[in-house]
């Protein structure tokens, strides 16, 4: 396929959907709690046609998302960018509330050229479940810059193809408290090869052979560990005893 072409049809389908759309939602790379400002990495430019055109703009995010200051949410823009391996995204938007005007007599009219209304989420989803764990809980810290794949030996292998909306080591905690629960986490955690190359380049420091380590165990305790690592293990404990 000619990508060029590709590019240029999604770009005007979308632009076309970005004018209708009434309610857009966008997540968070970060969210300041003193201002309630929304920090929102790109390249592509969707983010802002999505936050910017609709009349409501519906900010869904985890609360880990969450930091202190505008200067923390700008640390967290500056280290996921350059640990993506980007010397800087093509746009940052900070986004503290719905639009609004005070040119006309100096009174703040809202819903100027932008939203109207602008409303954040915050998603526990078993984040103080992790958070309580003193283990679990640094999978919290992580960024999602993605620059423990860069680093991962089993990620190319796979074709991408090393968990699902979550991946590497660190996708199968995630997977795990997030989205798909034990079971989903399962071929995650068992693929994993605990090399500890994430650990060394990730800029948070995330243990993920240790939080790997204690999530197989857990596993094999619901009879979740995969068939070829059980008969490995018996075939270990048979010579063994012979």
């Amino acid at each position: 396929p000619h990508i060029p072409t590709l590019v240029a049809e999604v770009r005007s389908y979308l632009r076309r959907m970005y004018f209708k759309a009434d309610v857009g939602i966008s997540g968070a790379n970060a969210i300041a709690a003193e201002t309630g400002t929304t920090f929102l990495i790109e390249n592509e430019g969707n983010i802002r046609l999505a936050t910017g055109l609709p009349r409501v703009h519906i900010v869904v995010a985890g609360m880990e998302k969450v930091v202190p200051t505008l200067q923390d949410g700008m640390l967290v823009v500056e280290v996921a960018s350059r640990y993506a391996n980007y010397k800087a995204p093509s746009y940052v938007s900070l986004i503290s509330g719905p639009s609004k005007t005070g040119d006309i007599e100096k009174q703040i009219t809202y819903g100027a050229h932008g939203p109207q209304e602008y409303h954040v989420v915050l998603l526990d989803n078993h984040r103080t479940e992790m958070a309580r764990d003193p283990v679990y809980r640094q999978a919290l810290y992580c960024l999602r810059c993605g620059g423990c794949l860069y680093e991962c030996t089993i990620y190319p292998l796979t074709a991408g193809y090393f968990g699902y909306l979550y991946m590497g080591g660190i996708g199968a905690i995630l997977t795990r408290f997030l989205i798909g629960g034990p079971e989903n986490a399962a071929p995650i955690a068992y693929t994993c090869t605990l090399c500890g190359r994430c650990k060394i380049h990730c800029p948070m420091e995330i243990d993920v052979p240790k939080m790997i380590l204690k999530l197989r165990e857990e596993l094999a305790q619901l009879g979740l560990a995969p068939s070829w690592v059980v008969r490995g293990v018996e075939e270990i404990i048979h010579k063994k005893s012979t």
